[in-house]
Protein backbone atom coordinates (compact mmCIF):
# COMPACT_ATOMS: atom_id res chain seq x y z
CA UNK A 1 0.00 0.00 0.00
CA UNK A 2 3.06 2.36 0.76
CA UNK A 3 4.14 1.80 -2.59
CA UNK A 4 1.25 2.28 -4.27
CA UNK A 5 0.87 5.39 -2.01
CA UNK A 6 3.91 6.61 -3.64
CA UNK A 7 2.98 7.19 -7.55
CA UNK A 8 -0.57 8.44 -6.84
CA UNK A 9 -0.09 11.04 -4.21
CA UNK A 10 1.24 14.41 -4.61
CA UNK A 11 5.00 15.16 -4.63
CA UNK A 12 4.17 16.87 -1.02
CA UNK A 13 3.73 13.99 0.42
CA UNK A 14 6.73 11.95 -0.90
CA UNK A 15 8.59 12.09 2.18
CA UNK A 16 6.36 9.63 4.34
CA UNK A 17 6.91 6.88 1.07
CA UNK A 18 9.14 4.84 0.16
CA UNK A 19 11.28 7.09 -1.95
CA UNK A 20 11.91 10.70 -0.02
CA UNK A 21 14.34 13.27 0.44
CA UNK A 22 14.99 12.29 4.29
CA UNK A 23 19.18 11.59 5.42
CA UNK A 24 18.45 7.95 4.88
CA UNK A 25 15.58 5.68 5.49
CA UNK A 26 15.17 3.05 8.52
CA UNK A 27 16.99 -0.06 8.78
CA UNK A 28 13.40 -2.38 7.64
CA UNK A 29 13.35 -3.48 3.94
CA UNK A 30 10.16 -2.51 2.40
CA UNK A 31 7.85 -3.57 -0.60
CA UNK A 32 7.10 -6.68 -3.04
CA UNK A 33 10.33 -8.09 -0.45
CA UNK A 34 8.11 -12.27 -0.40
CA UNK A 35 7.12 -12.23 -4.21
CA UNK A 36 10.54 -10.72 -5.21
CA UNK A 37 13.31 -13.05 -3.11
CA UNK A 38 14.46 -14.90 -5.74
CA UNK A 39 28.19 9.10 -9.90
CA UNK A 40 28.27 11.03 -13.27
CA UNK A 41 26.11 9.26 -16.22
CA UNK A 42 27.37 6.81 -18.77
CA UNK A 43 26.21 6.98 -22.16
CA UNK A 44 25.08 3.51 -23.66
CA UNK A 45 22.79 2.99 -26.68
CA UNK A 46 21.54 -0.02 -28.08
CA UNK A 47 22.44 -0.83 -31.75
CA UNK A 48 20.24 -4.16 -32.88
CA UNK A 49 22.63 -6.05 -34.34
CA UNK A 50 23.74 -10.01 -34.39
CA UNK A 51 23.79 -9.25 -30.34
CA UNK A 52 20.11 -7.99 -30.26
CA UNK A 53 21.23 -5.80 -27.69
CA UNK A 54 24.96 -3.65 -28.53
CA UNK A 55 25.83 -0.82 -26.63
CA UNK A 56 28.28 2.18 -27.60
CA UNK A 57 30.11 1.44 -24.53
CA UNK A 58 30.34 3.96 -21.68
CA UNK A 59 31.93 6.96 -20.17
CA UNK A 60 34.09 7.29 -17.32
CA UNK A 61 32.17 9.03 -14.22
CA UNK A 62 33.05 11.00 -12.02
CA UNK A 63 32.15 11.13 -8.55
CA UNK A 64 28.35 12.66 -7.52
CA UNK A 65 28.43 16.24 -7.92
CA UNK A 66 28.82 19.43 -5.76
CA UNK A 67 25.17 19.77 -5.08
CA UNK A 68 25.18 16.62 -2.10
CA UNK A 69 24.69 18.45 1.84
CA UNK A 70 25.57 17.15 4.61
CA UNK A 71 21.87 15.52 5.68
CA UNK A 72 23.30 13.76 2.19
CA UNK A 73 24.98 11.02 4.46
CA UNK A 74 24.22 7.42 4.77
CA UNK A 75 22.26 7.46 7.99
CA UNK A 76 21.01 3.50 7.22
CA UNK A 77 23.74 0.20 7.34
CA UNK A 78 24.37 -1.00 4.65
CA UNK A 79 22.55 -4.90 4.01
CA UNK A 80 24.27 -5.91 0.81
CA UNK A 81 21.73 -6.67 -1.81
CA UNK A 82 18.41 -8.03 0.27
CA UNK A 83 15.86 -7.69 -2.99
CA UNK A 84 16.40 -9.02 -6.44
CA UNK A 85 16.06 -6.63 -9.17
CA UNK A 86 13.33 -8.98 -10.90
CA UNK A 87 10.98 -11.82 -9.87
CA UNK A 88 13.55 -14.72 -10.98
CA UNK A 89 11.20 -16.93 -11.61
CA UNK A 90 8.67 -14.85 -13.53
CA UNK A 91 11.82 -13.88 -15.86
CA UNK A 92 13.01 -17.10 -17.12
CA UNK A 93 9.64 -18.54 -17.21
CA UNK A 94 8.84 -20.27 -20.06
CA UNK A 95 6.46 -17.47 -20.94
CA UNK A 96 8.90 -15.23 -20.51
CA UNK A 97 11.60 -16.68 -22.46
CA UNK A 98 12.89 -15.41 -25.58
CA UNK A 99 14.70 -18.47 -27.69
CA UNK A 100 18.33 -18.03 -28.32
CA UNK A 101 18.47 -15.08 -26.32
CA UNK A 102 18.65 -15.45 -22.93
CA UNK A 103 17.09 -14.36 -19.99
CA UNK A 104 20.33 -13.40 -18.04
CA UNK A 105 23.64 -12.72 -19.37
CA UNK A 106 26.05 -13.59 -17.09
CA UNK A 107 28.65 -10.88 -15.85
CA UNK A 108 31.49 -12.98 -17.04
CA UNK A 109 30.71 -12.49 -20.61
CA UNK A 110 33.23 -11.49 -23.68
CA UNK A 111 30.67 -12.59 -26.37
CA UNK A 112 29.27 -8.88 -27.25
CA UNK A 113 30.72 -7.24 -29.78
CA UNK A 114 30.51 -3.47 -28.64
CA UNK A 115 31.69 -4.69 -25.16
CA UNK A 116 34.54 -6.56 -26.50
CA UNK A 117 36.11 -5.64 -23.21
CA UNK A 118 33.68 -7.91 -20.96
CA UNK A 119 30.08 -5.37 -19.92
CA UNK A 120 31.02 -6.77 -16.76
CA UNK A 121 26.71 -6.48 -15.87
CA UNK A 122 24.10 -8.95 -16.35
CA UNK A 123 21.75 -8.34 -19.44
CA UNK A 124 17.75 -9.30 -17.95
CA UNK A 125 15.31 -10.37 -20.95
CA UNK A 126 12.31 -11.26 -21.37
CA UNK A 127 9.48 -11.99 -23.89
CA UNK A 128 6.79 -12.04 -22.15
CA UNK A 129 3.47 -9.73 -23.30
CA UNK A 130 2.90 -9.40 -19.28
CA UNK A 131 4.96 -6.52 -17.54
CA UNK A 132 7.90 -7.11 -15.62
CA UNK A 133 8.89 -5.10 -12.76
CA UNK A 134 12.26 -4.01 -11.68
CA UNK A 135 12.92 -3.21 -7.88
CA UNK A 136 15.65 -1.23 -6.61
CA UNK A 137 17.87 -3.88 -4.80
CA UNK A 138 19.22 -2.46 -2.22
CA UNK A 139 18.53 1.01 -0.37
CA UNK A 140 20.22 3.81 -1.82
CA UNK A 141 20.37 7.38 -2.84
CA UNK A 142 20.09 8.74 -5.82
CA UNK A 143 21.52 12.01 -7.02
CA UNK A 144 20.26 14.63 -8.84
CA UNK A 145 23.26 15.24 -10.61
CA UNK A 146 23.96 12.15 -12.83
CA UNK A 147 21.50 9.65 -10.98
CA UNK A 148 19.03 9.53 -13.84
CA UNK A 149 19.76 9.92 -17.61
CA UNK A 150 18.28 9.37 -20.61
CA UNK A 151 19.51 7.36 -23.37
CA UNK A 152 17.68 8.40 -26.23
CA UNK A 153 15.42 10.77 -26.74
CA UNK A 154 15.31 13.71 -24.16
CA UNK A 155 12.78 13.32 -21.69
CA UNK A 156 11.87 17.11 -21.53
CA UNK A 157 13.54 18.73 -24.95
CA UNK A 158 12.58 15.93 -27.31
CA UNK A 159 9.38 16.07 -29.70
CA UNK A 160 9.75 13.01 -29.95
CA UNK A 161 9.38 11.98 -26.34
CA UNK A 162 10.31 9.16 -24.28
CA UNK A 163 7.71 9.18 -21.83
CA UNK A 164 4.58 7.03 -22.43
CA UNK A 165 1.81 5.19 -20.29
CA UNK A 166 3.01 1.20 -19.68
CA UNK A 167 0.97 -0.78 -16.83
CA UNK A 168 -1.04 1.80 -15.70
CA UNK A 169 1.83 3.88 -15.08
CA UNK A 170 3.56 7.05 -16.50
CA UNK A 171 7.31 5.57 -17.73
CA UNK A 172 10.38 7.14 -19.38
CA UNK A 173 12.19 4.53 -21.91
CA UNK A 174 16.06 3.87 -22.12
CA UNK A 175 16.78 5.21 -18.85
CA UNK A 176 20.22 4.95 -16.20
CA UNK A 177 19.63 4.97 -12.83
CA UNK A 178 22.52 5.50 -10.73
CA UNK A 179 21.74 4.74 -7.10
CA UNK A 180 25.17 4.79 -4.06
CA UNK A 181 24.26 1.71 -1.67
CA UNK A 182 27.55 3.02 0.10
CA UNK A 183 29.95 5.21 -0.21
CA UNK A 184 31.82 2.16 -2.22
CA UNK A 185 28.95 0.40 -3.66
CA UNK A 186 26.61 1.83 -6.47
CA UNK A 187 24.07 -0.26 -7.86
CA UNK A 188 23.15 0.90 -11.79
CA UNK A 189 20.40 0.16 -14.18
CA UNK A 190 20.44 1.06 -17.95
CA UNK A 191 17.89 0.87 -21.07
CA UNK A 192 15.25 0.60 -18.07
CA UNK A 193 11.40 1.43 -18.35
CA UNK A 194 11.72 4.21 -15.52
CA UNK A 195 8.41 4.83 -13.72
CA UNK A 196 7.66 8.78 -14.28
CA UNK A 197 6.99 9.67 -10.83
CA UNK A 198 10.70 8.27 -9.68
CA UNK A 199 12.07 11.08 -11.91
CA UNK A 200 9.52 13.83 -10.87
CA UNK A 201 10.71 12.81 -7.09
CA UNK A 202 14.51 13.52 -7.65
CA UNK A 203 13.42 16.44 -10.27
CA UNK A 204 11.85 18.77 -7.68
CA UNK A 205 13.83 18.03 -5.07
CA UNK A 206 14.66 20.74 -3.01
CA UNK A 207 17.80 18.68 -0.98
CA UNK A 208 18.88 17.35 -4.75
CA UNK A 209 18.77 13.60 -3.88
CA UNK A 210 16.34 11.24 -2.98
CA UNK A 211 16.78 8.20 -1.00
CA UNK A 212 15.01 4.98 -2.47
CA UNK A 213 14.72 1.84 -0.11
CA UNK A 214 14.99 -1.90 -0.69
CA UNK A 215 12.68 -3.58 -2.64
CA UNK A 216 10.98 -0.39 -4.43
CA UNK A 217 9.49 -0.66 -7.63
CA UNK A 218 11.39 1.39 -10.04
CA UNK A 219 10.19 0.58 -13.57
CA UNK A 220 9.58 -2.56 -15.70
CA UNK A 221 11.83 -4.66 -18.45
CA UNK A 222 10.16 -2.45 -21.50
CA UNK A 223 12.19 -1.54 -24.39
CA UNK A 224 10.95 1.90 -26.39
CA UNK A 225 8.79 0.61 -30.01
CA UNK A 226 11.28 2.17 -31.90
CA UNK A 227 14.13 -0.29 -30.84
CA UNK A 228 11.53 -2.71 -33.29
CA UNK A 229 13.23 -5.63 -31.06
CA UNK A 230 11.48 -8.82 -30.54
CA UNK A 231 12.97 -9.31 -27.12
CA UNK A 232 12.92 -6.51 -24.23
CA UNK A 233 16.11 -6.41 -21.94
CA UNK A 234 17.82 -3.67 -19.35
CA UNK A 235 21.17 -4.15 -17.68
CA UNK A 236 22.06 -4.49 -14.38
CA UNK A 237 25.51 -4.11 -12.87
CA UNK A 238 26.95 -3.28 -9.79
CA UNK A 239 30.34 -1.23 -8.98
CA UNK A 240 32.68 -1.31 -6.18
CA UNK A 241 35.21 1.04 -5.36
CA UNK A 242 37.19 -0.88 -3.30
CA UNK A 243 37.55 -3.44 -6.01
CA UNK A 244 40.24 -2.90 -8.58
CA UNK A 245 40.87 -5.71 -11.33
CA UNK A 246 44.21 -4.24 -12.34
CA UNK A 247 43.40 -3.77 -15.72
CA UNK A 248 44.19 -0.19 -16.09
CA UNK A 249 45.94 2.50 -14.29
CA UNK A 250 43.29 4.65 -14.77
CA UNK A 251 40.16 5.72 -12.51
CA UNK A 252 37.34 3.88 -14.58
CA UNK A 253 34.66 1.66 -14.23
CA UNK A 254 36.23 -0.89 -15.90
CA UNK A 255 38.11 -1.48 -12.96
CA UNK A 256 35.31 -1.48 -10.17
CA UNK A 257 32.16 -3.48 -11.81
CA UNK A 258 31.49 -6.60 -9.84
CA UNK A 259 29.79 -9.74 -10.08
CA UNK A 260 26.11 -8.63 -8.60
CA UNK A 261 25.79 -12.21 -7.65
CA UNK A 262 28.11 -11.29 -5.10
CA UNK A 263 26.59 -8.90 -3.45
CA UNK A 264 23.01 -10.65 -2.54
CA UNK A 265 22.14 -11.92 0.32
CA UNK A 266 22.15 -16.04 0.64
CA UNK A 267 18.19 -16.31 0.06
CA UNK A 268 18.58 -13.99 -3.33
CA UNK A 269 21.60 -16.32 -4.71
CA UNK A 270 19.73 -19.30 -3.56
CA UNK A 271 16.73 -18.37 -5.33
CA UNK A 272 18.59 -17.60 -8.68
CA UNK A 273 20.11 -20.31 -8.71
CA UNK A 274 17.41 -22.21 -8.48
CA UNK A 275 15.44 -20.54 -10.96
CA UNK A 276 18.40 -20.89 -13.47
CA UNK A 277 18.90 -24.48 -12.97
CA UNK A 278 16.50 -25.76 -15.62
CA UNK A 279 17.69 -22.95 -18.15
CA UNK A 280 21.42 -24.09 -17.33
CA UNK A 281 20.10 -27.82 -17.92
CA UNK A 282 19.19 -27.06 -21.37
CA UNK A 283 22.66 -25.13 -22.40
CA UNK A 284 24.43 -28.02 -21.40
CA UNK A 285 22.34 -30.54 -23.70
CA UNK A 286 23.22 -28.05 -26.26
CA UNK A 287 26.78 -27.66 -25.97
CA UNK A 288 27.17 -24.56 -27.63
CA UNK A 289 26.96 -21.72 -25.67
CA UNK A 290 30.57 -20.39 -24.13
CA UNK A 291 29.63 -18.21 -21.17
CA UNK A 292 26.57 -19.49 -18.73
CA UNK A 293 28.42 -19.09 -15.51
CA UNK A 294 26.69 -16.73 -13.32
CA UNK A 295 28.85 -17.19 -10.18
CA UNK A 296 32.36 -17.20 -12.51
CA UNK A 297 33.26 -13.72 -10.81
CA UNK A 298 36.70 -13.06 -12.84
CA UNK A 299 37.77 -9.64 -13.77
CA UNK A 300 41.11 -10.05 -15.47
CA UNK A 301 41.84 -12.58 -18.23
CA UNK A 302 45.22 -11.37 -19.08
CA UNK A 303 47.96 -13.32 -19.30
CA UNK A 304 51.73 -11.96 -18.44
CA UNK A 305 53.45 -11.98 -21.96
CA UNK A 306 50.80 -13.62 -23.62
CA UNK A 307 47.99 -13.05 -26.10
CA UNK A 308 45.18 -13.97 -24.34
CA UNK A 309 43.40 -11.05 -22.78
CA UNK A 310 41.98 -7.55 -23.95
CA UNK A 311 43.93 -5.24 -26.24
CA UNK A 312 43.33 -1.80 -27.29
CA UNK A 313 44.78 -0.68 -30.82
CA UNK A 314 47.54 1.69 -30.19
CA UNK A 315 46.05 4.12 -32.72
CA UNK A 316 42.79 4.37 -31.41
CA UNK A 317 41.11 6.29 -28.71
CA UNK A 318 37.80 5.75 -27.00
CA UNK A 319 38.05 1.94 -26.49
CA UNK A 320 35.78 2.18 -23.81
CA UNK A 321 33.46 4.88 -25.12
CA UNK A 322 32.28 3.65 -28.09
CA UNK A 323 34.48 1.31 -29.12
CA UNK A 324 35.05 1.67 -33.45
CA UNK A 325 36.25 -0.83 -35.65
CA UNK A 326 39.23 -2.75 -33.93
CA UNK A 327 39.31 -0.20 -31.06
CA UNK A 328 39.24 -3.42 -28.98
CA UNK A 329 39.75 -6.86 -29.29
CA UNK A 330 39.73 -9.60 -26.71
CA UNK A 331 41.27 -13.40 -26.68
CA UNK A 332 39.52 -15.75 -24.34
CA UNK A 333 41.45 -19.16 -24.48
CA UNK A 334 39.26 -22.45 -24.28
CA UNK A 335 40.03 -23.34 -21.04
CA UNK A 336 38.68 -19.91 -19.51
CA UNK A 337 35.20 -20.61 -21.56
CA UNK A 338 32.20 -22.48 -19.98
CA UNK A 339 33.32 -25.90 -21.12
CA UNK A 340 30.38 -27.63 -19.63
CA UNK A 341 27.73 -25.69 -21.90
CA UNK A 342 30.90 -25.31 -25.10
CA UNK A 343 31.28 -29.11 -25.44
CA UNK A 344 29.21 -29.66 -28.10
CA UNK A 345 31.13 -26.65 -30.34
CA UNK A 346 34.58 -28.20 -29.11
CA UNK A 347 33.88 -31.20 -30.18
CA UNK A 348 33.44 -29.78 -34.07
CA UNK A 349 36.42 -27.61 -33.85
CA UNK A 350 39.17 -30.08 -32.94
CA UNK A 351 42.28 -27.91 -31.40
CA UNK A 352 40.08 -24.58 -31.46
CA UNK A 353 42.31 -22.43 -29.03
CA UNK A 354 39.63 -20.16 -28.11
CA UNK A 355 37.25 -17.30 -29.09
CA UNK A 356 38.60 -13.79 -30.82
CA UNK A 357 35.94 -11.08 -30.42
CA UNK A 358 36.92 -7.82 -32.55
CA UNK A 359 34.69 -4.38 -32.30
CA UNK A 360 33.07 -3.65 -35.30
CA UNK A 361 31.28 -0.28 -34.84
CA UNK A 362 31.79 2.39 -37.19
CA UNK A 363 34.15 4.11 -38.54
CA UNK A 364 37.38 2.72 -38.50
CA UNK A 365 39.40 5.01 -36.25
CA UNK A 366 43.59 4.67 -37.34
CA UNK A 367 45.11 1.42 -39.12
CA UNK A 368 42.62 -1.55 -39.71
CA UNK A 369 43.67 -5.38 -39.50
CA UNK A 370 42.47 -6.01 -42.40
CA UNK A 371 39.71 -5.07 -45.64
CA UNK A 372 36.51 -4.98 -44.78
CA UNK A 373 34.77 -4.82 -41.78
CA UNK A 374 35.81 -7.03 -38.44
CA UNK A 375 33.89 -9.78 -38.89
CA UNK A 376 33.38 -9.02 -34.71
CA UNK A 377 33.23 -13.18 -33.59
CA UNK A 378 35.75 -15.22 -34.55
CA UNK A 379 37.27 -18.59 -33.99
CA UNK A 380 41.33 -18.77 -33.03
CA UNK A 381 44.09 -21.62 -33.59
CA UNK A 382 46.81 -21.20 -32.05
CA UNK A 383 50.06 -23.51 -31.48
CA UNK A 384 50.02 -24.56 -27.54
CA UNK A 385 53.37 -23.46 -27.40
CA UNK A 386 53.59 -20.04 -29.42
CA UNK A 387 51.18 -18.37 -26.84
CA UNK A 388 53.77 -15.31 -27.04
CA UNK A 389 55.06 -15.20 -30.43
CA UNK A 390 53.77 -17.78 -33.71
CA UNK A 391 50.84 -17.39 -36.11
CA UNK A 392 47.14 -17.88 -35.39
CA UNK A 393 44.85 -19.11 -37.77
CA UNK A 394 41.72 -16.72 -37.37
CA UNK A 395 38.20 -18.25 -38.71
CA UNK A 396 34.76 -16.06 -38.88
CA UNK A 397 32.59 -17.44 -35.60
CA UNK A 398 29.24 -18.80 -37.60
CA UNK A 399 29.74 -20.86 -40.80
CA UNK A 400 25.65 -21.01 -42.09
CA UNK A 401 24.80 -20.13 -45.84
CA UNK A 402 23.87 -16.08 -44.51
CA UNK A 403 27.19 -15.46 -43.65
CA UNK A 404 28.96 -12.75 -45.46
CA UNK A 405 32.38 -13.18 -44.35
CA UNK A 406 33.87 -16.69 -44.78
CA UNK A 407 37.44 -15.45 -44.75
CA UNK A 408 39.97 -17.67 -43.45
CA UNK A 409 43.01 -14.80 -42.17
CA UNK A 410 46.08 -15.69 -40.74
CA UNK A 411 47.72 -13.54 -37.84
CA UNK A 412 51.72 -13.31 -37.64
CA UNK A 413 51.64 -11.65 -33.79
CA UNK A 414 54.39 -10.72 -31.44
CA UNK A 415 53.64 -9.76 -28.05
CA UNK A 416 56.40 -7.81 -26.08
CA UNK A 417 56.37 -8.42 -22.18
CA UNK A 418 58.16 -5.11 -20.82
CA UNK A 419 57.89 -6.14 -17.32
CA UNK A 420 56.85 -8.95 -14.51
CA UNK A 421 53.14 -7.74 -14.75
CA UNK A 422 50.57 -6.61 -17.89
CA UNK A 423 49.72 -3.19 -18.32
CA UNK A 424 53.19 -2.08 -19.99
CA UNK A 425 52.53 -5.14 -22.35
CA UNK A 426 52.05 -4.69 -26.51
CA UNK A 427 51.28 -6.68 -29.01
CA UNK A 428 51.98 -6.25 -33.00
CA UNK A 429 49.52 -8.29 -35.39
CA UNK A 430 49.68 -8.23 -38.97
CA UNK A 431 47.27 -10.38 -40.96
CA UNK A 432 47.34 -12.57 -44.12
CA UNK A 433 45.54 -14.65 -46.51
CA UNK A 434 47.59 -18.05 -46.61
CA UNK A 435 49.69 -19.20 -43.33
CA UNK A 436 52.93 -18.99 -45.63
CA UNK A 437 53.45 -15.73 -46.06
CA UNK A 438 52.31 -15.25 -42.46
CA UNK A 439 55.37 -17.08 -41.75
CA UNK A 440 57.87 -16.18 -43.88
CA UNK A 441 57.31 -12.74 -43.69
CA UNK A 442 58.36 -10.19 -40.99
CA UNK A 443 55.99 -7.45 -39.84
CA UNK A 444 55.92 -4.81 -42.23
CA UNK A 445 54.05 -1.21 -42.21
CA UNK A 446 50.83 -2.90 -42.43
CA UNK A 447 51.47 -3.97 -39.03
CA UNK A 448 48.57 -3.00 -36.49
CA UNK A 449 49.86 -2.16 -32.55
CA UNK A 450 47.93 -2.90 -29.57
CA UNK A 451 48.88 -1.95 -25.63
CA UNK A 452 46.36 -3.37 -22.39
CA UNK A 453 45.55 0.12 -21.25
CA UNK A 454 42.96 2.13 -23.21
CA UNK A 455 43.85 5.42 -24.61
Amino acid sequence: MTRLLLFFIPLILLTSCLISETSGPSKSSCGDGDQNNPNCSSDEKYDDGDEGHDDDGEKQRTAPGPDRDKSNSFTWEYLGLTHAPVNFTELMSETSRCGDYLPIQPYFNHFIVSHTEGPKKWYLATCSNDPLKVFMPATVIVHKMGGINFDRQSHEDSADTSASFYDGNEVIYDTQVWGQASENVTIFFMHLALLNSIYSALNNSEKHFIVIEAGTHIGYIKNHESYEMEHQVIDFGVEDKEFDAGLTTSESWWNHRVNPLDYFSDDIQNSLRASYQTIYTELVAQGTHPFTDLEDSRANLNSDGEIWGTWFKADSEGGLSYAPAWSVIHLTKTQDLSLETYWKTLEKNPGLSGILLESKRAPLVGKGLYSGPPSGKNKIFIEPNQTSIGVAKVTPYYSHPSDTNKTTLYWKYSVDAKSAGTLDDTLTIETFTNEKDARDSGFSENAVAFQRQPN
